[in-house]
């Protein structure tokens, strides 16, 4: 018999019985019988409603009310009233409690998103349990999983008794795969092509890359928000009226396929007659008609009326005016199809800042991300001054996520309190990386680097690489902020060793040994550019082989194999990226130099210079565009004439050309053949690349390039280019950052080595 069934049954009966034998009589006493885990007072609490208790008067005709009263608390599964002696006597019997919510067989939804859905059914540990709800906990759950596309999804519920009334629910799930779309269907469509407006989706049906975007994985909501996406297209090409009137998505029987139709009616195009603005334009009218870019005769553009709002709203936010309210108020003049769209400034009340505060910095002072605020407590609101603080704090390099938020202060309404928002991540690394190659056998290095010493924003490395043939050692600290005014201090030693001898004997032509170190200054020139300038000592020391390269042999016969260096570093920079930790917009640049010049009568004279540049573009749906460009070039001066064969430039492996040996692009086929490429004083690397949107985009990066390059003996000659393509991934797994390269020589020359795969490994402490 079911619940309803029961209650319309107990009341019936005592409906019949109170009918024929009502009497009105004063409650001595209340006895409820069958009560285990629920209270008497929870009990006598109900029935006050009621005014039943004890010392009341009460008719038997009110049976039904407090059978109906008690079956609504949902305590109970059974409920019924008797009289004896004046005592009202109530027996009930006490539902189940769900004691203990057990879920298995979920691996696309987790347990707590499937808990936080039975809540929403009244479902959760400690609640009663109604055996008709079971079929809701079931819906609920299968709900879930057709939101996610699993649309094979089986569930069952287990129930078994424990003790104290209680029960264990137990949810059984087989998931099944994910229903993959198969078409998609584009009708009613006139003014734009099919192939466009499926462009502007985010499902697709499967694609090459589609198991890391998941974009051939149905879900409503996915579609839901398309569907708005088109709306929007529409709207912002004259389109007024909803163009998208409706979807239809069916299933094939075995459930694994999904077929879309998106119907629409696309209606009349709509220019633009014209606008005005009006309002409380704080004596800034033609500065402001000058961010209006629209104009009279124009396709009809949501965007663009957006983004004026928005220019205006920028603007004003730099004149002190945080809050201003700038409406919208189009006149469609359905006759000829035009829109005159009024814009009504009220700018508020001009702002100034109460106080700064920021959340999430639980290692960095307090002080190392306030000085890199742009606006201070006390001065007057600027939006792109906050803005620009808040890429300043992104591009610090351990924190990620950075946003702001704006609150007004209490009894103050021209003041506001500002709260930056991060996620600290480590700014301590021990990197490990780690390659094998036929020439070198096992490479690899270690370096231990703190961006964020003591949480004081100041920088300390120690870092070494090893291969058979090379050592190379190195230490340094930087403190960006030495003086009041921004002036960074950095000292920097280093130790490089290189062996070509541990390869091999006989082909090896030189042995180089190289220590030194330098003390620099930098100072930055605006937000995105800095300069710095460096002094320092190297000594340089190279031991010949048995078998050597005639042009190291024939310079170390003219110059002598120690020599005693004093070098000259500057570098010029500028970056405007969004954020340090996967740029997704900005452009950066930087150009090196370094002078060598006599220390005494064994040094050298030479110079090297080194420009690159990095260049990130949003495409759309996430799509983001690289490329990147290096040209190095170095020569003798005065009496050395040519520049050190040891400190030549050198191409191949990840950071260069993928897909060949590091460093072992050559131009000269008989270097290559005797396995010693030397490098060259001319260095040309370029790179584009198209990163590809996962779902995890914070975290995973993977993308798909082209490189080119080489380096040359004093001369380019385009036909030594090599080139290559493939798809690299970076992971910030939780453990380590992790970087795979998959390439392959698109470009190359007989005696060139490749080398496919290639990977860097970094563990975050």
């Amino acid at each position: 018999m079911t619940l309803l069934k029961k209650i319309l049954f107990a009341v019936f009966i005592s409906s019949i019985f109170s009918i024929a034998s009502a009497e009105t009589f004063v409650i001595k006493k209340i006895n409820v019988h069958g009560l285990h885990r629920i209270s008497l007072g929870t009990v006598l609490s109900y029935l006050s409603d009621l005014q039943v208790k004890a010392g009341a008067r009460i008719d038997s005709s009110e049976t039904p009310d407090i059978i109906r009263a008690l079956y609504k608390t949902g305590f109970f599964s059974d409920v019924s009233v008797g009289y004896v002696n004046n005592s009202l006597l109530i027996n009930v019997v006490e539902r189940s409690v769900i004691g203990i919510l057990n879920v298995s067989g979920n691996h696309k939804i987790t347990k707590k998103q499937l808990i936080d859905a039975l809540k929403g059914v009244g479902i959760a540990e400690g609640q009663a349990l109604d055996p008709a709800v079971l079929n809701a906990m079931k819906q609920a759950i299968v709900q879930e999983y057709y939101n996610k596309g699993l649309y094979d999804a089986k569930i069952s519920i287990d129930v078994k008794a424990a003790e104290r009334s209680r029960v264990i629910v137990t949810i059984r799930i087989q998931e099944g795969p994910v229903a993959k779309i198969k078409s998609i269907s584009i009708v009613g469509n006139k003014a734009f092509s099919e192939r466009k407006l499926r462009k502007e989706l985010s499902l697709t049906t499967t694609k090459p890359w589609s198991f890391i975007t998941s974009s051939d994985q149905y879900s409503s909501k996915k579609l839901e928000a398309d569907l708005e996406r088109l709306r929007y297209y529409y709207m912002d090409r004259g389109y007024l009226h909803e163009a998208v009137n409706s979807s239809k998505v069916s299933i094939t029987p075995n459930k694994k396929g999904i077929y879309i139709v998106i119907n629409i009616t696309e209606g009349p195009l709509y220019r633009l007659g014209g606008f005005s603005i009006d309002g409380d334009l704080i004596g800034k009218r033609a500065e402001i008609l000058k961010l209006i870019t629209i104009k009279a005769g124009d396709v009809f553009s949501r965007k663009d009326i957006i983004d004026t709002q928005s220019k205006i709203n920028l603007f004003l936010g730099d004149y002190g005016y945080g809050m201003p309210d700038i409406k919208v108020d189009p006149d469609v003049n359905e006759k000829n199809k035009k829109v005159w769209v009024k814009f009504i400034v009220h700018p508020g009340h001009r702002l100034y800042i109460h106080n700064i505060s920021f959340t999430g910095n639980y290692k960095t002072n307090d002080d190392v991300l306030r000085r890199e605020m742009r606006i201070q407590e006390g001065s007057m609101f600027s939006l792109s001054k906050i803005q620009e603080s808040r890429r300043q704090l992104a591009n610090l390099g351990y924190l990620q996520g950075v946003d702001y938020k704006v609150t007004p202060v209490d009894d103050a309404n021209n003041q506001v309190d500002l709260l930056y928002n991060a996620k600290e991540t480590s700014a301590i690394s021990a990197n490990f990386q780690g390659g094998y190659s036929d020439k070198d056998g096992f490479i690899y290095g270690a370096s231990l680097n703190d961006q964020n010493v003591f949480g004081a924003g100041k920088t300390a490395f120690i870092r070494f690489d090893n291969t058979k043939a090379t050592q190379s050692y190195g230490l340094g600290y930087r403190d960006p902020y030495f003086t009041q005014n921004h002036i960074g201090f950095s000292l920097n030693g280093y130790l490089n060793k290189v062996d070509p001898n541990k390869i091999n004997g006989d082909l090896s032509s030189y042995r180089t040994s190289t220590y030194g170190a330098i003390a620099s200054f930098d100072a930055p020139f605006s937000d995105y550019t800095y300069a710095s300038l460096g002094l320092g000592v190297e000594h340089i020391n190279i031991t010949s082989a048995s078998s050597p390269n005639d042009e190291y042999e024939a310079f170390l016969s003219k110059h002598g194999k120690v020599y005693n260096q004093l070098k000259l570093v500057a570098t010029w920079s500028y970056s405007n990226m969004d954020q340090a930790i996967f740029p997704t917009q900005g452009f950066a640049q930087s150009i090196n130099g370094q002078l060598y010049g006599p220390l005494d009568r064994n040094s050298l004279e030479f110079y090297t210079i080194d420009y690159q540049a990095s260049w990130y573009q949003s495409l759309f749906k996430g799509f983001i565009f690289h490329t990147t460009a290096e040209i190095a070039y170095g020569d003798g001066i005065g009496k050395t004439g040519i520049l050190p064969p040891f400190k030549n430039f050198f191409a191949g492996g990840i950071g260069s050309v993928r897909g060949f040996e590091s460093d072992s692009l050559t131009t000269n086929k008989e270097d290559a053949d005797k396995d010693r490429a030397i490098g060259g004083n001319l260095l040309t690397l370029a790179s584009a690349s198209i990163i590809i949107p996962t779902p995890m985009k914070d975290t995973i990066r993977p993308s798909i390039f082209i490189d080119v390059g080489n380096v040359y003996p004093n001369y380019f000659k385009f036909e030594d280019l090599r080139a290559s393509y493939g798809i690299q991934i970076e992971w910030r797994t939780p453990i380590a950052p992790l970087v795979f390269s998959f390439a392959k020589p698109l470009k190359k020359k007989s005696w060139d080595r490749k080398d496919l795969f290639q990977f860097s490994i970094s563990t975050s402490i």
